[in-house]
């Protein structure tokens, strides 16, 4: 009888040991999610302020410790700050709050309630709805995206634009004639040589000459008319070949325009994308060819071509039909009337495209700004808006507070509910605070870099253009 009471005994202290153990686990257990969840809070970063306006002369004192700080029972402290605030508002909230309801509804809590029961139970009549300013922040994307389209021709072409140039140099006998002490042929050289070297690298460029042979005789017209000759195909970043090319390029026979633009269509490859003409000529068609027709065939071709006509020291009669010409091709016509103003005339495609830069440049700094203006000013309205929930949810707690106060009961726990409604301003304050400035400096950051980018890819075609031009 003895034995079995010592046994009895001896269980039960052991039953009390072990529950001693749980008890001591739940308490680090305890300790282990608040520290937890304290180290998960937004960080309250006040040197970033003044990326802010100054809208924050209401923000509740820092030193006020925040509601996860506290030793809250399970339920509570596993939740988020989102979830905390995800919250469904209370019965008065917004534009439901009647102070006399309220106080009608106050009057039927009993009277032995907790602190934590009656937090509650204030919440569940006058919290407020933040739900619509928390999933903005959620949600919110503070990626600056700019997608204007390059210019087409720049430099270095995209990979999906493949573009054809054409140079279509006259070589009938006309240009052995001399305009400043040179020949017509060595200032068309010089010129194609300078616009060769400035075509983007990977363009597909293509030279051909035309009454290269024969003579300017009666009986050589047929065999001078025939005569066109593509003398070099290849890339934008080969062009330095070209001068070696021209250089048994001489003067000799008639002008056939016409069948040196119906050679084009034969360079160019059916991939092209964008398909330009350069046709450098001192006089009209010669060989009774129709070059106007060849160009608006060229022009509506299902590989578009522009042809442009640059015309060296041409006279009246034929600058007028060489306007036709390129008219036809939905080109221009430029007049040079000596070397350096048929390399300017060469020129003017870069200095367009330059124009295209910038303002390329221009519209994308504008629209990145435009998007970093709207994005900060999202994330202002929801931060100032649910401030300005906080502030009168707290005004409405405090007052309902004070209504309790008056009514006779001893054992209201005020001071303690007063703390714990100053610190769900404070931590409904901060997140909007914190979240807020968070967002905002990551939108600033992605807008610098992309600004930036836009920028800086810009300057740098531009200056290129510049370069290039200048040579």
């Amino acid at each position: 009888m003895i034995r079995s009471s010592l046994f009895i005994l001896l269980a039960f202290i052991v039953f009390l040991a072990g529950c001693s153990h749980e008890q001591d686990n739940n308490v680090i257990t305890n300790q282990d999610a608040s520290e937890s969840i304290q180290k998960d809070k937004p960080e309250n970063n006040h040197s970033n302020n003044h990326n802010l306006p100054d809208s924050d002369r209401n923000e509740p004192n820092p030193d006020i410790q925040n509601p996860s700080d506290s030793n809250h029972n399970e339920t509570q402290t596993s939740l988020t700050d989102e979830e905390t605030l995800l919250k469904p508002p209370g019965r008065f909230a917004g534009s439901n709050y009647d102070e006399q309801k309220v106080q009608a509804a106050l009057d039927q809590l009993p009277s032995n309630l907790t602190v934590d029961q009656y937090k509650d139970e204030l919440l569940l009549l006058l919290a407020e709805d933040y739900r619509p300013y928390v999933k903005t922040f959620i949600n919110f994307e503070a990626e600056i995206s700019v997608s204007n389209d390059r210019p087409e021709g720049k430099i270095t072409l995209p990979a999906n634009r493949k573009q054809h140039i054409s140079i279509l140099l006259d070589a009938s006998g006309s240009m052995k004639a001399q305009v400043n002490g040179k020949s017509k042929m060595d200032s068309a050289k010089e010129a194609i040589e300078s616009f060769a070297d400035k075509l983007p690298n990977n363009a597909d460029v293509s030279l051909r000459v035309y009454g290269h042979k024969g003579t300017g005789d009666q009986k050589d017209k047929q065999v001078s008319c025939d005569s066109t000759e593509e003398i070099f195909h290849g890339q934008g970043d080969q062009t330095n070949q070209i001068k070696t090319t021209l250089q048994g390029v001489a003067p000799a026979g008639w002008t056939p325009i016409a069948n040196a633009l119906q050679s084009v269509k034969k360079d160019i490859n059916p991939e092209t994308t964008d398909s330009v003409v350069f046709v450098v000529s001192d006089g009209i068609e010669t060989c009774g060819g129709k070059p106007a027709e060849i160009a608006k065939e060229l022009n509506q071709s299902e590989v578009k071509t522009i042809v442009n006509i640059i015309g060296f020291d041409v006279d009246n009669k034929g600058q007028k039909l060489l306007r036709q010409v390129a008219a036809s091709g939905g080109g221009e016509f430029i007049s040079a009337k000596n070397d350096e103003a048929l390399k300017n005339a060469l020129n003017k495609a870069y200095e367009q495209l330059r124009g295209e830069w910038t303002i390329w440049k221009e519209k994308g700094e504008g629209d990145a700004n435009i998007q970093k203006e709207q994005k900060l000013g999202e994330i202002n309205r929801a931060r100032e808006t649910m401030q300005g929930l906080v502030s009168k949810e707290n005004s409405h707690l405090l007052a309902a507070l004070n209504y309790l106060k008056t009514k006779d009961n001893q054992n209201f726990p005020n001071t303690e509910l007063s703390k714990k409604v100053n610190e769900r301003k404070s931590f409904a304050w901060g997140y909007a605070q914190d979240t807020g400035r968070r967002l905002y400096i990551a939108v600033s950051e992605n807008w610098k870099q992309i600004y930036g980018d836009i920028k800086e890819e810009g300057n740098k075609n531009i200056d290129d253009l510049d370069n290039k031009i200048n040579r």
